[in-house]
């Protein structure tokens, strides 16, 4: 998720925030923000909620370099299949899958 881990640090900078603030923010440890923004720990379908709202951003923006409407407009209407998105919008809906399953499972042991 290496646009990701960009678009989160750029965005914290854009922002004046320190990491501290944004671990206090996401109620974490400062290692594990840095987990995050530096690309060893994906984040889960909360973390990427909690983080836009803090950065007040959506989470396609942190997750994507392009919006996910640019992408879908650029496919013709009809023929939106895996086929006709590039490889790196491909990782960007497969990582937003298995977070979502990660979630779901997890709520479903808790229950």
């Amino acid at each position: 998720m290496e646009a990701f881990t960009k678009n989160l640090r750029a965005r914290r900078e854009r922002k004046g925030f320190s990491t501290a603030h944004m671990a206090a923010s996401l109620k974490i440890t400062e290692e594990q923000y840095h987990q995050l923004e530096n690309g060893h720990t994906d984040p889960s379908v909360d973390t990427l909620k909690r983080l836009s709202d803090v950065l007040n951003s959506s989470v396609s923006d942190l997750i994507s370099d392009r919006p996910v409407q640019q992408i879908v407009q650029d496919v013709p209407i009809g023929h939106f299949s895996p086929e006709s998105l590039s490889e790196m919008d491909k990782d960007t809906y497969i990582k937003i899958l298995e977070n979502q399953l990660r979630t779901l499972l997890a709520e479903k042991k808790g229950a």
